[in-house]
Order: C-alpha cells, then structure tokens, then sequence
C-alpha cells in the first residue's frame, strides 16, 4: 500500500514541476534519439529499439536503426508501421530490468513496476522479449487475457509468433528519489 501512494506522489510531482517520469514516449521520425532505450539485439548485433504504434490499439513494437518503419505482430502476423510511432526513451537506462517469466507467473511479480506498452481489450499489455533464430527480439506481453491470446507476441521474417516464457520490461526508481521528489513537490492551494 505505501508503495503505491509513494508512486502516485512521485508521478504527481514530476508533471508539477513538467520533469520526465524517469521514461517517456517520443515521437519517431525515422531516426533513433540519443536517449532512446534499447531493449534487443538483431542478428548483426544491433540494437533494436522499443516502439509503440497506434494501428485499431496502441501496441508495442520494435524499431531498427537505419529503418523508419515499426513492426509489431497482431493475429499472427508481422505488419510493418511508417506513422504514428512513438519510441521509449529515458535519461536513466539503469533504471530498467529484464525479468524472467512466464503466462503464469507475470501476475506474481508484485515488487516492480512492469512498463505498461500499450492496449488491447480484456488484457493488460508489457513490453516483453524472447531470442528468436539470433534476434533478441521486442513484442507485446499480454497478461489477463485467454490462455490462447496470453503470452509474448513477437514477428521475425513477416510472421508472428507467440511464447509462453519469455522477459518483461520493468523499471525500479530509487526509492530515494521517490522521498525527494516527494518534498519537492509544489504545495496545492
């Protein structure tokens, strides 16, 4: 319970005083900002990047250097996004983890913040990621859902995929920072 009101203070101050909640979504327009976040590795071993898309919901996708489209997977297959993208950034990288887990045990994770990626009706949304054939490989990590929908969702070579154990983005503030921020926080009148 107390760290879910320290959260919400945390949230409240830094839109008070117009600061980064310590991660944020920006525009993509073709080119990779230096504060982006890479969450994956192709098989060159380049890094791929966390986007989102709106394409009917708002979904998680992967970005790769040198290309202005995102692809994410939606019913099995690998659609291929050249607008409304957004990629994840931060000034803190240090600040994430990569958890292991699978459907059944992603609702046992209770002492992270699990990165929320998107939307899609009757389930909750993560960024996740699994290696497949070389590719650390970026997708949709969908819980709450019906066991044939559930799990991390993943496209390579236009067709989607789907897996049952896999890794889920989280991020962990310094519980320090939430008690400063906390008193730094604009009095409401």
């Amino acid at each position: 319970m107390f760290r879910v009101v320290v959260t919400i203070v945390f949230c409240a101050a830094h839109f008070a005083q117009g600061d980064p909640l310590g991660y944020y979504w920006r525009d993509f327009d073709g080119s990779i900002p230096p504060d982006a976040y890479p969450g994956g590795l192709d098989v060159r071993n380049q890094s791929i990047y966390i986007g989102q898309v709106y394409a009917t919901y708002l979904i998680p996708a992967k970005i790769y250097q040198n290309d202005s489209t995102a692809y994410h997977e939606y019913g099995g297959k690998e659609f291929g996004v050249k607008e409304n993208i957004m990629i994840l950034c931060t000034e803190q990288p240090e600040l994430f983890e990569w958890i292991k887990t699978d459907n059944d045990h992603i609702h046992e994770i209770t002492d992270k913040y699990l990165v929320k990626g998107g939307y899609e009706p009757g389930c909750t949304t993560y960024i996740g990621r699994v290696l497949i054939r070389g590719e650390l490989s970026i997708g949709k990590a969908l819980a709450d859902n019906s066991p044939q929908h559930a799990g991390l969702h993943v496209t390579r070579n236009g067709r989607g995929f789907r897996f049952s154990s896999f890794e889920v983005l989280s991020f962990s503030p310094n519980p320090r920072d939430l008690i400063d921020v906390r008193y730094k926080a604009p009095k409401v009148q």
